[in-house]
């Protein structure tokens, strides 16, 4: 007897012009495939039905468990099937081939943490050329505004945020969250906040996952969760979101090590790839501790050859920051916001906000097309997820640190506003520093609108709050603005700014060693 998917929503999932990134090169990324050798698991002979609005959960859980029990390869194929979660067990390929694809359920009961997940895993394959499609503007609700196609024609950021929007209403921040569609009633109009799944495709504690030709299309929340595992490889890859579905993130590498990304494309509406360390990991929900894999330090991270579509943060450290962060690499990248505007909110930022040491981080060969600011470096204390221990509140009340980044080759077009370097210093005598930092060969261009400034006194010190590019008001310089760090070295740094520029190119407070050559 078939069984009927029922949507939460039923009138959700309105798309307009400029949700979706129309230029994506799948040619470049995904390929026909051959099914591997081996035993094969065809869903449709566990009852799968390629039927629209016709559930297929139970049948490819089956197929999973099978090919879990003895190893094999989950085939998907012949037309789109769809489900709720579906869990991958050890030793198992799921192959979704080229023109077939995994629907999610648009029926909110039908997901746990995840619509596809691999937990305690071992020995993992994700493949084929097909998609996994999420359906996740069903699961949002319908923004303010509706895509801006247009450059605004200015840049203006609020000279103090009041508020997480981004008011007044002229402001590129809130230009920008107007038209964003959140589960959340971040407007206060008295909705019911929607519990949407965490993540669309979640690796967690789990070992030797290979995910390759696969395309992603339409994330829940974070599209790619790699969380608490080690030797992951991520390749010949495309995520195709609605760019403006919040919490979209496109590839989070969470308390993981030995991860390679590489020659993939990402179009999403938040951070493109992120690499995170917290205490706790997604939904208070779920058990930290199922994952065979502790909650730790990410490293030995390798970025290389991907083009980042994003609203938000091309690439990005942070913030979720408690635990180490080390041994990043990331070269040969675009990361660009080509058709909506305003820009992309920044290209690099690595932000310890919660008692993280990040350190030995390389970005080299970085393009950039119109991203506001193309270099954000920030140290504060905001301390979400608490203290472990007396020792530990001891280490770490007082914030983290940002040492040990090099960066080496920007192209920029289209900057908008000043990268910044930021430490911190509190009321109450404390301070964090940012050091040992080096930015090299580059080379940008503003984009040439009317600028909007209100350049405060005092720059503000974001010690406690969300840390983010446009959240600390206009900068008295239109290059680089540096403060409470030492040894910061600037070299062969070409920046062109705006024909009405008033500013000098580069900008310091307390500041120890600052080298600009």
């Amino acid at each position: 007897m078939k069984e009927y998917d029922k949507p939460t929503f039923p009138g959700n999932g309105i798309i307009y012009a400029g949700d979706y990134y129309t230029d994506i090169p799948y040619h470049l990324y995904i390929s026909e495939e051959k099914i591997p050798e081996g035993p094969v698991y065809d869903i449709r002979d566990y009852g799968a039905v390629a039927e629209a609005g016709v559930l297929s959960t139970d049948a490819i859980q089956k197929a999973l468990d099978d090919a879990g029990r003895s190893g094999g390869t989950v085939l998907v194929d012949g037309g789109a099937y769809t489900a709720g979660t579906l869990s991958i067990r050890s030793n198992t390929t799921l192959f979704i081939a080229s023109g077939a694809s995994i629907e999610a359920s648009r029926d909110l009961s039908r997901f746990s943490d995840a619509f596809i997940k691999a937990v305690n895993a071992k020995n993992v394959t994700i493949c084929g050329g097909g998609r996994i499609n999420a359906n996740g503007e069903y699961f949002v609700y319908l923004p303010h505004e509706r895509p801006l196609l247009q450059p605004l024609g200015y840049t203006k950021l609020p000279p103090i945020l009041t508020d997480p929007m981004g008011s007044p209403a002229d402001t590129t921040r809130f230009a920008y969250r107007a038209r964003i569609r959140y589960a959340e009633d971040k407007w206060n109009e008295g909705r019911e906040n929607i519990q949407r799944p965490m993540y669309t495709l979640w690796i967690r504690g789990s070992e030797n996952v290979d995910i390759h030709n696969i395309i992603l299309r339409d994330s829940l929340d974070w599209s790619l969760s790699i969380d608490m595992s080690e030797h992951v490889r991520v390749h010949d890859f495309i995520i195709d979101n609605n760019r403006h579905v919040a919490n979209t993130d496109g590839i989070d590498i969470m308390s993981s090590r030995h991860v390679k990304v590489s020659h993939v494309f990402v179009s999403t509406a938040d951070d493109g790839i992120c690499i995170k360390a917290p205490m706790v990991q997604g939904h208070d929900s779920i058990n930290v501790e199922d994952a065979e894999m502790p909650m730790g330090p990410a490293e030995d991270i390798e970025i290389e050859d991907a083009v980042v579509v994003s609203v938000m943060n091309a690439f990005k450290i942070g913030t979720e920051t408690y635990f180490g962060i080390r041994d990043v690499r990331c070269r040969n990248c675009t990361f660009m916001l080509p058709d909506i505007f305003p820009g992309g909110v920044s290209g690099i930022s690595i932000e310890s906000a919660d008692g993280s040491n990040i350190s030995d981080i390389t970005l080299k060969n970085i393009r950039m097309r119109n991203i506001c600011v193309p270099v954000f470096i920030s140290l504060s204390k905001r301390c979400k997820f608490g203290f472990l221990s007396d020792e530990d509140r001891k280490a770490k009340e007082n914030g983290g640190s940002v040492s040990s980044v090099t960066i080496d080759g920007i192209d920029a077009e289209g900057m908008e506003a000043p990268c910044i370097i930021t430490g911190f210093r509190d009321t109450d005598g404390s301070e964090g520093r940012i050091k040992d930092i080096t930015i090299r060969n580059m080379k940008a261009v503003y984009l040439d609108n009317k600028e909007c400034l209100e350049i405060l006194p005092n720059i503000i010190e974001n010690v406690r709050d969300y840390p983010e590019s446009n959240a600390l008001g206009d900068m008295p310089s239109y290059g680089f603005y540096v403060r409470h760090a030492d040894n910061v070295r600037l070299e062969n740094i070409s920046i062109t700014p705006r024909s009405s520029n008033k500013r000098q190119a580069f900008g310091s407070e307390d500041v120890n060693n600052l080298e600009i050559i």
